[in-house]
């Protein structure tokens, strides 16, 4: 996991239709966020009762798919599923893509005060719930930052459920101590959060900066609105990455799999030498004229390389 004390900056574009209300989960899970992501491309938004809340989740393209699995879309630390719309129509011509907000971003609302952690393992077993209730048996499956992190244990350990997968920009590093997290998190990124420990507006030259980020100012102002919806979420999420052994955990995936990196990107190419030594079957690609939020500074070149790698097979 590379160092975040400045990760204040690192969110995205927006864009996802508006929310539909959850079905009974026995609980009032917590409101809607007072900011809500622009209109997208998506055909439907629905919310999944889980224990203790609700999974918003957004589709696109055909119900069959042409044969082929579903296309899941995860999202980025501080982010939320609309970071994909400009992807997701490429990806959903002839298959059908679905897009999770993570627990407590975005749409994705839990009872009560977010956890001190926010275990990756714990997430990936509510998204494999959530996939059994779906109805997805079997899905190629991307992640970017912290669903790139996410995406790893739930390929290593439900193998049967990843057809073929793909991180982008992630943090593939191991296991921190409680201390060393508590240190990195809790005192080096105060600044970056008010008095309430909610996320505070950031400018936009730092995504250039620490992510090589090639349009900073749109990428900069959605960033802020989807951090404010996260809340916060940002800190026990950006733990439960650090409190686990993705690096070792890589050499369970069986799944092919795509790394892929922006031609700038200043944060997560470090990890590529080492996720690809551990994989079994993987390959690196580069997006052009981009920085680290790769599907946010060029979409239609990361597009194409996503749609090209999830249609290989």
């Amino acid at each position: 996991m590379f160092s975040r004390r400045d990760f204040a900056v690192s969110i995205g574009l927006s864009g996802a239709g508006a929310m539909v209300a959850a079905g009974s989960s026995g609980s009032a899970a917590q409101p809607a966020p007072a900011v809500m992501p622009p209109k997208g491309p998506w055909n439907s938004v629905a919310q999944l009762p889980r224990a203790g809340g609700v999974l918003n989740y957004a589709t696109l393209g055909p119900q069959d798919g042409g044969g082929k699995p579903p296309i899941v879309l995860l999202h980025k630390l501080g982010g939320w599923l609309s970071d994909w719309r400009f992807v997701a129509p490429a990806l959903a011509q002839g298959r059908r893509v679905i897009a999770f907000d993570l627990p407590g971003h975005g749409g994705s609302r839990w009872n009560g005060p977010a956890p001190y952690i926010q275990s990756l393992g714990e997430t990936a077993a509510l998204l494999v719930g959530a996939f059994d209730e779906l109805g997805l048996e079997q899905v190629d499956l991307i992640g970017t930052s912290l669903g790139g992190c996410l995406s790893v244990p739930l390929a290593a350990f439900w193998p049967e459920r990843v057809r073929r997968l793909a991180l982008v920009s992630c943090a593939l590093g191991g296991k921190k101590t409680l201390a060393e997290i508590h240190e990195a998190v809790d005192v080096k990124q105060k600044p970056l959060f008010d008095a309430k420990g909610l996320p505070v507006p950031t400018k936009p030259e730092l995504l250039t900066q620490i992510f090589g980020i090639v349009n900073p100012d749109r990428i900069n102002e959605d960033g802020i609105a989807s951090r404010k919806a996260a809340g916060h979420w940002i800190q026990p999420s950006e733990r439960g990455v650090a409190i686990t052994e993705i690096k070792g955990t890589l050499k369970r995936v069986e799944a092919p799999t795509l790394l892929l990196y922006g031609q700038f990107d200043k944060a997560y190419v470090k990890f590529s030498a080492d996720a690809k030594a551990a994989l079994k079957t993987s390959q690196i690609a580069f997006v052009p004229n981009s920085g680290a939020f790769v599907m946010q500074d060029n979409p239609l070149a990361t597009a194409d390389i996503l749609s090209r790698f999830v249609n290989e097979g």
